[in-house]
């Protein structure tokens, strides 16, 4: 099947949020050197095109509700030094909020305080683009209040959400921008067009290859303009469902405490025209740091056909794909062997997902955290006992240096979310990854600042 076959299963991410909004009442830690990326990802991605996408939703606050924002920026001299995408030292990725809230604040202070860290002169949005072997994107990037309408697909960890929460508390501070992707009439994304004609207001190239510029927006017209826009769409949650639970749990803190309105009502988003503008989706790997390898695959050849495979992981990967198309595939790393896990017996699997919603059962990562990880392996579902991971590359480097198994995935397919969406059901956490994603640090909303 020739990539051009598998752009629908994006498209039908946004139909599929659509409909989730009908049902649902709202309520990499290492610097990476640019040649280790030229070895790495080779899986295929797809893009979020813009037919079949998020369709204005009428007028009133059906949509995004943005706000220009004063800003912390980082200064030109140290902007220089954040060549990995997770360079700013309160912001190191996954494992940022497993650390100390308290250590987070207090750098980010201490940045505050020697100049590393600018205050922006006045309140601003920002037109944001990046260019690079991930990928190109243009957005705008602006502070989101959290009554928007912003469509999440997929579930999340209350233990991980929770730990962000904690940061935002102490630090004060939204971390990463969400990555949101709308369908508009054009104004906006004209807008950008325009602005990003003239020399960026700030810049930096990353150590994996991609160039981030920054632009501020400063006239109220054009705010006005943008939000009247933005202000009659929904936007898909592409990225950022833990940080968005957080955010929303931080503000019901401030409210209790009788703080009333102010910054906590907004988080920060990166706000993506997919019509001008397509976004990548890929799968999300698992990494099973206590599993033992051995028992692991005897476990599995008792319910499926077990294959080893010859070969590298460009063509593990090859094969997985070629595979998953008319299969439930995985294939299992061990070290630097790897296993094609297919066909499972029908009865496992009925008697396994009998408690799963029926739209569900036939994805991949519900077959294999229900049926594989949970039942047959007995792995439980915790953070510290299943790692994610975007990249093939690092999820097999992980269990070599560390042990334990890496599952490599495909990513969902069509059927799988138009089947979820139908029943008004979310996707398994982590089911997918949208990017390219946005650069954390360029410019920080602070959530004491009114």
């Amino acid at each position: 099947m020739p990539l051009v076959d598998l752009v629908p299963v994006a498209a039908a991410v946004m139909v599929m949020a659509c409909m989730v909004a009908a049902l649902l009442a709202f309520g990499p830690a290492h610097r990476e050197s640019y040649a280790e990326l030229e070895e790495e990802d080779t899986e295929v991605t797809t893009q979020l095109p813009a037919a079949g996408a998020l369709e204005p939703a009428g007028h009133g606050t059906n949509g995004v509700r943005v706000a220009p924002f004063r800003g912390w920026r980082i200064a030109p001299e140290r902007l220089r030094d954040l060549a990995g995408r997770y360079a700013t030292p309160w912001d190191q990725g996954a494992g940022a909020w497993d650390g100390s809230a308290e250590e987070t604040a207090s750098v980010l202070r201490s940045w505050q305080r020697s100049g590393s860290l600018v205050r922006e002169p006045d309140r601003a949005v920002y037109a944001y683009e990046q260019t690079g072997p991930h990928g190109s994107q243009r957005g705008l990037l602006a502070a989101v209040h959290l009554d928007s309408r912003l469509l999440p697909h997929a579930e999340v960890i209350p233990s991980r959400s929770d730990g962000i929460c904690r940061v935002m508390e102490v630090g004060q501070l939204n971390l990463e921008p969400l990555l949101l992707g709308y369908s508009g009439n054009g104004s906006t994304a004209a807008r950008l067009d325009a602005v990003t004609q003239d020399r960026a207001y700030a810049e930096t190239l990353g150590s994996d290859g991609q160039r981030h510029r920054l632009w501020r927006i400063t006239d109220r017209a054009v705010h006005a303009e943008i939000a009247a826009e933005l202000n009659r769409v929904p936007a898909l949650l592409a990225d950022g469902h833990h940080r968005w639970i957080a955010a929303r749990q931080h503000r019901r803190y401030c409210y209790a405490e009788g703080q009333g309105a102010g910054p906590w009502d907004y988080i920060s988003g990166l706000l993506v025209d997919v019509r001008r503008s397509p976004m990548t989706l890929s799968p999300v790997h698992r990494v099973l740091p206590y599993v033992n390898p051995g028992a692991a695959l005897d476990a599995a050849a008792n319910r499926f056909r077990v294959t080893r495979l010859p070969g590298d992981l460009t063509e593990w990967l090859r094969v997985l794909r070629q595979n998953a198309r008319h299969t439930i595939a995985f294939v299992v790393l061990t070290g630097h062997e790897a296993f094609l896990l297919i066909d499972p017996h029908p009865s496992f699997v009925s008697e396994e997902l009998r408690r799963v919603p029926e739209p569900l059962r036939g994805m991949q990562l519900t077959v294999l955290h229900v049926a594989l990880i949970e039942m047959l392996w007995g792995v439980p579902d915790s953070p510290e006992d299943i790692h994610y991971e975007p990249s093939p590359t690092k999820a097999m480097r992980q269990v070599q240096e560390f042990g334990g198994i890496a599952v490599l995935v495909a990513p969902p397919r069509q059927a799988d979310f138009q089947h979820a969406a139908a029943a008004g059901l979310r996707l398994p956490h982590k089911a997918t990854s949208f990017g390219p994603k946005p650069h954390p640090g360029l410019v920080l909303h602070l959530l004491n600042d009114r």
